[in-house]
């Protein structure tokens, strides 16, 4: 009975409310009506009252109004609407940059957005992390933290070369900056690691395939592999790197090259300030037939294994960074069949080097650094020549010069100038020294053209007779430039003079290149190279020309 009631009671109340709103002429709500707005929390509340002048309608001769459904969140508390350091990054190096973020009305903003909920309107927007809720997917280091040993910065190439060339005037930025492509690589991701395969194969031919007066022409098929792990850790780096090289001569088997290289890279950081770098590297080569104290009678070239191990302590201070390095590296030529039979010994040639080098670098600014380095060297051979005079020796080098810096899209690289001595233990040889001039800088003249110039000095030994050793200059100049955008052209030109102490002896040679890459994607480039070589000696018969011409084709991922 008493459930009766309450539904008579309800059809009753229905019946009531519906004639009172017949009577007075209420509109239904409209869900789509701006004017309706549910009741907003404070924080909603208070974004709602910043909203920017309302826009009219396309209508011109309309008088609705429809206010802006998106705005920006509201200044972080504490901080002055209208102040640019309240959005200036946290180690506050980026004006302009918080002047980029700004909201439509001049307020800054922290790059978080949100909107008002309207009945009917979807947001679309991400959304804002709770209050108190840790953003796990940001670094909460400072930006200049980051960048303190990261070069090239982050943003430009950061998976490429995550360790610095521990010897600056080998760095390997400088030609990548020079060496513009209309594709990157990308690689290939396994974890934590980025692996960047790639493999050339050429087909090749030579009108002196033993750079020497006698020309003897030849053509050659060549195979070049390499591979390139790095990973991509917020602190600290491993490089690992693996090369070869397999080439095949139609007319002279001799002349096949069967040469690898294998290196392991590491950086070590024990704070944003100071990292510890090494490297360690073997490669098999074969000794080019035009050097100095290669064996005329052997029936082929000889092996050379080499090995490499470099450790340098980094710190920077402020503006002045320090360097601490050490190596040493062992060169073992291995025996030779002669061209009558028998073995012939390379024992001569094999030495041990250390060195240990002391760097200071001064930064006027990130694109301007002053630096001098002093390096000292031992080097000690297993045995004497056939003249008896062992030639052990002790060298010095001193170089001062500018760098400009990695964070400049246009000019990479460092120039310096110097003066070196190689010294002799036997008082017999005369002692190698000279002016040291090193370079290695590219440039990016415009979008379409780049340079890239190297200089480099070194004193290189000799096991001829009552020879010391010379003082070898070589000079590189090379030229990039785009005809479109998979199509690029080089020319280079690369001279090298080498003085012999103790002689009348001086060497000259001068490489003139074309060449021409066409990128038929991302992962395939087709290419063609043409050197030409013209090499000059004081001694009697001994100039000769070399031409090479080589086209093929490369896979890289």
């Amino acid at each position: 009975m008493n459930g009766r009631r309450k539904i008579a009671w309800f059809l009753v109340g229905f019946l009531s409310a519906s004639l009172i709103g017949v009577t007075l002429r209420a509109t239904p709500a409209n869900a789509q009506s701006p004017t309706q707005i549910s009741p907003l929390p404070a924080r909603k509340a208070d974004a709602l009252r910043r909203l920017p002048a309302p826009v009219p309608a396309d209508d011109d001769d309309s008088q609705s109004w429809q206010p802006a459904t998106k705005i920006t969140r509201p200044p972080a508390e504490g901080t002055i609407a209208g102040d640019d350091s309240a959005d200036a990054d946290q180690d506050g190096d980026d004006p302009a940059g918080a002047a980029a973020r700004r909201n439509g009305d001049g307020l800054p903003s922290n790059g978080l957005e949100t909107t008002i909920e309207q009945d009917g309107v979807i947001p679309t927007g991400e959304p804002l992390p709770k209050d108190g809720e840790p953003n796990l997917d940001g670094d909460p280091r400072l930006k200049s933290d980051i960048a303190a040993f990261e070069n090239p910065p982050a943003g430009y190439d950061a998976v490429a070369f995550q360790i610095d060339d521990i010897e600056p005037i080998l760095d390997r930025r400088p030609a990548r900056l020079a060496r513009f492509e209309p594709y990157d690589p990308i690689g290939i991701r396994r974890g934590s690691w980025i692996i960047f395969p790639e493999i050339e194969a050429t087909l090749g031919g030579t009108t002196n395939v033993f750079r020497s007066p006698a020309r003897e022409s030849s053509s050659f098929f060549e195979v070049r592999p390499t591979v390139r792990a790095v990973t991509n850790w917020r602190v600290h780096a491993i490089e690992l790197k693996a090369t070869g090289l397999a080439s095949s001569y139609s007319e002279f088997a001799s002349e096949n090259d069967r040469a690898y290289a294998l290196e392991a890279r590491g950086r070590y950081d024990f704070s944003k300030r100071t990292n510890i770098e090494t490297l360690v590297s073997h490669a098999r080569d074969q000794e080019s037939r035009e050097a100095r104290n290669a064996i005329g009678a052997a029936a082929e070239r000889p092996d050379i294994l080499t090995t490499k191990a470099v450790v340098a302590l980094n710190h920077r201070f402020n503006r002045l960074s320090l360097q601490l390095r050490g190596a040493v590296t062992e060169s073992d030529y291995r025996p030779v069949e002669a061209i009558g039979g028998g073995t012939l010994s390379n024992s001569q040639k094999d030495m041990t080097q250390r060195e240990t080098a002391a760097r200071a670098t001064w930064e006027f600014k990130p694109t301007l650094l002053a630096f001098t380095e002093v390096s000292a060297n031992d080097r000690a051979y297993k045995v004497a020549p056939s003249d008896g005079i062992s030639r052990d020796s002790r060298g010095l080098r001193v170089v001062s010069g500018i760098s400009f810096g990695n964070v400049d899209t246009r000019l990479r690289g460092s120039v310096g100038i110097g003066w070196g001595e190689q010294r002799p233990d036997d008082s017999r040889l005369q002692t190698t020294s000279g002016m040291l001039v090193e370079a290695n800088v590219g440039l990016r003249v415009s979008a379409l053209t780049s340079l890239l110039a190297t200089a480099k000095t070194d004193f290189n030994d000799s096991t001829t007779v009552g020879q010391a050793g010379s003082l070898v200059r070589q000079f590189g100049l090379e030229a990039r430039h785009a005809f479109q955008r998979n199509l690029i052209g080089t020319a280079g030109i690369k001279y090298t003079l080498a003085d012999y102490r103790g002689v009348d002896l001086t060497e000259r040679e001068t490489t003139l290149s074309l060449g021409l890459e066409y990128f038929l994607n991302r992962e395939w480039t087709a290419f063609g190279r043409y050197d030409h070589t013209i090499f000059a000696t004081s001694a009697a018969s001994g100039d000769y020309n070399v031409d090479v011409a080589k086209i093929g084709l490369r896979w890289r991922q």
